[in-house]
């Protein structure tokens, strides 16, 4: 789909300058993440962190409404040719948004639990997953950018299968007799959620290169498996 976009778009002079904002919106996502997990990890103050980190969501949001502007801008002279690919760059860029407000809400959980994650259960696969996550950025935005299917594709099983892992943390969290900290055990799940929510994010931008304009963002959906 995505090289739709590019025959719709490359007799403007805007195709340039979309591609490189949608790129400076993962790099401000991965950075996000990057700096988040390091609040996480203690390895960072998250008082030193936060103007910039939420300086970078502001960004986002501006790159957002930027290209929006654009495609309306492209569409309105009357350009109905590439309508279809529009609809997918609007798609890929609200998914690029959604990521940094999830990086956002990574950072305060370091912000605001304050103790130590002490259940090896749950923190040692939780930190696989954001390892998982990481090389995700730089991967979706290659396979975007160069319009590669065999590497989206291979984005999107990752992201699956880091999704899978998150359900099973959180249905094993919400059903554990266990004896847990109440704030520990909230920080757990909020974290399956966020990763979750960023992979799966990642794993729709990666679609966007494979993907009818109807399934971007769609997978083929099975009944949870019990735990």
């Amino acid at each position: 789909m995505w090289q739709k976009i590019l025959d719709a778009l490359t007799t403007t002079d805007a195709l340039g300058e979309m591609m490189s904002q949608l790129g400076d919106m993962l790099e401000a996502g991965q950075w996000m993440f990057e700096r988040a997990s390091e609040v996480l990890m203690r390895r960072m103050d998250w008082a030193s962190s936060a103007r910039e980190l939420y300086a970078r969501d502001r960004q986002i949001n501006r790159i957002e409404q930027d290209l929006r502007e654009r495609v309306i801008a492209y569409l309105s002279v009357g350009n109905r040719s590439g309508l279809g690919a529009c609809l997918v760059l609007m798609s890929i860029v609200k998914d690029a948004e959604r990521i940094g407000d999830y990086c956002k809400n990574i950072f305060e959980v370091g912000k605001f639990y304050e103790r130590q994650y002490s259940h090896p259960q749950y923190a040692g696969p939780l930190e696989s997953v954001r390892g998982g996550v990481l090389p995700l950025f730089q991967r979706a935005r290659t396979a975007f950018v160069d319009s590669d299917s065999g590497l989206a594709r291979s984005v999107m099983d990752a992201a699956g299968s880091l999704t899978k892992t998150c359900d099973v943390l959180i249905r094993q969290l919400l059903s554990t007799t266990e004896p847990m900290p109440a704030d520990e055990a909230v920080a757990y799940v909020l974290l399956a959620r966020f990763y979750k929510r960023v992979a799966a994010h990642l794993g729709n931008i990666a679609s966007s290169v494979v993907s009818p304009v109807a399934l971007i963002d769609y997978r083929d959906e099975k009944l949870p498996e019990r735990v």
